[in-house]
């Protein structure tokens, strides 16, 4: 194998087809890729093939490119699915929509194994054509069994990283735009810090926990002891101080009163 050459060549009904292409404006139009095992050995393709030496495999050409170094190749790619196989790729064929095989190629050997081989894989096949004018050329590609080339995956590669890129910057404004919120919303509803609830954004939570303290502030003033020998009320709780203070004023206020009504001559 090391003395062998491989490569591809245009068949004569290639040739021919391509130039009619140039002269009456109708493209060739190159539909399916065959496979064969060369009759079980290299051979060296001849321009005046028809047919492979042996074709084991035909399928339809499931993506094409053109190399961005040679603007004259085109690169046709097909598909061997895992569940085909138990033989050995020597030589591919390209085929246009006639059935005329416009390109041979001599390829390295290759094992398609199948289940009972106790393995199972999908072979690509790429099969490359220079051609004076590549616009002359058409291929068709079968929408079924599209496979990705290197190319498009460096393209979802990029937009997938994008993506994320895009994703982080919103994650970090959407958590920006939520503190600034928080902050202005703590402003208006006061300073929270002494508050037990975490969560203070929720005015609800906060109000209840202020009335909640109120309350508390109050039924702790109600049951609050002092001492009552400096004011020389009854009561011994501040409640009950405030109470009787109130009742002692309205006590005198009455007995003022009175006493100015008695002065006042009749």
């Amino acid at each position: 194998m090391a003395d062998e050459q491989f490569y591809t060549i245009l068949t004569n009904i290639g040739k021919a087809k391509i130039a009619n292409a140039g002269m009456l404006g109708k493209p060739v139009v190159l539909e399916k890729i065959q496979a064969g095992d060369g009759g079980g050995n290299y051979y060296n393709p001849t321009e005046d093939q028809t047919t492979l030496k042996n074709k084991v495999w035909e399928g339809n050409i499931n993506a094409f490119d053109n190399d961005e170094n040679n603007p004259n190749w085109i690169i046709a790619t097909a598909c061997i699915p895992g569940s085909i196989g138990g033989f050995t790729v020597r030589e591919m064929g390209l085929i246009d929509n006639e059935g005329d095989m416009i390109a041979i190629c001599k390829s390295p050997e290759t094992y398609k194994p199948k289940v009972d081989n106790g393995a199972m894989k999908d072979l690509y096949l790429k099969f490359i054509i220079e051609v004076s004018n590549v616009e002359k050329v058409t291929l068709v590609v079968d929408p079924t069994a599209i496979f990705l080339t290197k190319k498009d995956e460096e393209k979802i590669l990029t937009n997938i990283n994008k993506l994320d890129t895009k994703i982080d910057t919103t994650k970090t404004e959407l958590t920006n735009n939520i503190e600034t919120a928080k902050t202005e919303l703590n402003n208006k509803i006061g300073d929270t810090t002494l508050l037990e609830t975490t969560d203070k954004t929720n005015i609800v939570s906060a109000i209840n926990e202020v009335k909640t303290s109120v309350d508390s502030i109050e039924t702790t003033a109600e049951k609050t002891s002092y001492d009552n020998t400096v004011s020389k009320l009854n009561s011994t709780n501040v409640q009950g101080a405030i109470d009787e203070l109130c009742t002692s004023v309205n006590t005198a206020r009455v007995s003022l009163i009175n006493s100015l009504k008695d002065m006042l001559p009749i």
